[in-house]
C-alpha cells in the first residue's frame, strides 16, 4: 500500500470572513468569541510603531465595547487577519493587522482590495506599502483622498506634505516617497505620540455602516 493510501486525504483549509456589526446578539457573541485572538493579533501588528493607539483600544473590553464593525479573517479557526471600523462619516478602518503568516496578508490584500469602493481610513508605512504594491496605481489613484479631502474626514490637524521642506520630512515619508513618488500630492504629516507620521487617506467616504 502507498504510503498516500495510508496518509489519507489532505486536510482542507476551511476559510471565510466574518462581519460582526453592531450589539445585536449574534455580533456579541462573534465578538466575545473571537475577542482575545483579534485584540492578539492587533497588538502583534503595531508593537513595531509603539502599539496601537486611539480610542476603544485601551484594553479588549473597551475594543468590544467602543469599535462597532468587526471584519475577521478566519482560516482553520485562527483569527489570521482582521480590520476594525467605526461610523465616522462612514465606514471608516480605524485598525487593521494579520498574524504575518502567508495566509494572513494574503487574507489582508484581499479585504484591503474590497474596501477601496465601500470604506476608507489612513496607511502609512508597511500598510501603505502593501496597499500600493496590491492594487495598481491607475486603479488606487481614483480612490486616493488629497489633503483637503483627508482633512474632513479627521479630527487632528494634518499638513500636506508639499507645504513641509524636505529636510523636515520624517523618516517614513522620505522613504515612501522615493519608492512611491506618486504620493507626493496626496501625503500629509499628522502626529502621533508626539511624533510625526507620513500618512495617506484610501477609499469611499460616506458609506453608511449597515
Amino acid at each position: 500500500m502507498r504510503l498516500y493510501e495510508l496518509a489519507g486525504p489532505a486536510p482542507i483549509l476551511v476559510e471565510r470572513f466574518i462581519n460582526a456589526v453592531g450589539n445585536a446578539p449574534q455580533a456579541l457573541q462573534t465578538k466575545d468569541k473571537y475577542k482575545q485572538q483579534v485584540w492578539d493579533v492587533l497588538q502583534k501588528s503595531y508593537a513595531r510603531i509603539g502599539g496601537l493607539k486611539g480610542s476603544g483600544f485601551g484594553s479588549v473590553d473597551d475594543m468590544v465595547a467602543s469599535i462597532p464593525f468587526w471584519k475577521i479573517a478566519i482560516r482553520d479557526g485562527a483569527v489570521r487577519a482582521v480590520v476594525m471600523y467605526k461610523d465616522k462619516n462612514g465606514r471608516k478602518a480605524v485598525a487593521a493587522g494579520t498574524d504575518g503568516s502567508a495566509d494572513g496578508i494574503s487574507l489582508y490584500k484581499e479585504m484591503s482590495k474590497a474596501d477601496i469602493d465601500r470604506a476608507y481610513g489612513e496607511k502609512s508605512k508597511a500598510a501603505l506599502g502593501m496597499l500600493m504594491n496590491t492594487i495598481p496605481w491607475e486603479v488606487l489613484q481614483s480612490y486616493t483622498l488629497t489633503p483637503s479631502q483627508a482633512q474632513k474626514n479627521t479630527r487632528f490637524d494634518i499638513a500636506p506634505i508639499v507645504d513641509v521642506p524636505e529636510n523636515e520630512w520624517p523618516m517614513d515619508a522620505a522613504t515612501t516617497l522615493a519608492k512611491f513618488p506618486q504620493l507626493i500630492d496626496y501625503g500629509y504629516i499628522t502626529t502621533i505620540g508626539g511624533n510625526p507620521v507620513f500618512k495617506v487617506m484610501f477609499g469611499t467616504p460616506n458609506k453608511i455602516i449597515r
